[in-house]
């Protein structure tokens, strides 16, 4: 197994509440494999689209017999 370093955005839709929030990052990771640590780096407003931008630096535990790194799935998206 490896640990690898992943810098992802994600959208905070404006119904979900800051009570909510960490539940839902949590479900959004998991889509990408299971994090060891994260942390929201920063939230940038989109008036204009009625969103927030979250922007989260996680550490993933990585099968080794993985073919592809997450950064290398994430920046064929």
């Amino acid at each position: 197994m490896n640990l690898e370093f992943v810098e992802l955005d994600l959208d905070w839709p404006s119904q979900l509440s800051v009570f909510s929030l960490r539940n839902y990052i949590l479900c959004k990771l998991v889509e990408y494999g299971e994090p060891v640590r994260w942390a929201i780096t920063s939230v940038t407003t989109h008036p204009e689209k009625n969103i927030q931008t979250i922007s989260v630096e996680v550490v993933f535990i990585i099968n080794t017999g993985k073919e592809k790194s997450i950064n290398s799935e994430l920046n064929s998206l």
